[in-house]
């Protein structure tokens, strides 16, 4: 898999979610200030699995649960901005997940002065989980894993569907 850098600040608790590629249901906490936490909900081996909630992790002013249509619907991209606080660190401000049947988001107030990121993952299912940082009870950083095409036909079954 490929591992697209974290958007934001290195610093925090590191979480990891590598592998974790069926995207069910996911729990967003935040405020006007920033994102607090992101929850998720995958299915794994025929079970549901709630990803665990970062430590010292709290809820927002705001909670909203996006449910996908599992499982024709599947993550495609995400979007969102980050800023920073008052003590200097990185936060993220805001956040949308794009789908292969539409956006959920944005969450979260982007500001003046904060910056844009877009990490897309493509139309066939290559979306192979999240990973980031939480610090001082906010979402710090986060970013994706990407899977490659397995094999040539898989390659091939792409090109024609795209033709």
């Amino acid at each position: 898999m490929i591992k697209l850098p974290t958007v934001s600040s290195t610093s925090g608790e590191a979480w990891d979610h590598k592998g974790r590629t069926e995207l069910v249901e996911i729990f967003i906490s935040y405020d006007d200030y920033a994102i607090k936490f992101l929850q998720f909900l995958y299915a794994e081996n025929g079970s549901l699995v709630l990803s665990e909630r970062p430590d010292g992790s709290y809820l927002g002013n705001k909670f909203i649960t996006v449910m996908l249509q599992y499982p024709n619907e599947f993550l495609t991209s995400l979007k969102g901005t980050y800023g920073y606080d008052s003590s200097g660190y990185r936060i993220l401000t805001s956040i949308e997940f794009g789908t292969n049947l539409g956006n959920h988001g944005p969450f979260g107030e982007a500001n003046e002065n904060d910056e844009y990121f877009d990490l897309q993952m493509g139309n066939h299912r290559q979306f192979g989980g999240f990973h980031g940082t939480t610090k001082f009870d906010i979402l710090r950083s986060i970013g994706v894993y990407v899977k490659p095409i397995a094999s040539l036909s898989n390659l091939n079954s792409i090109n024609k569907s795209t033709s």
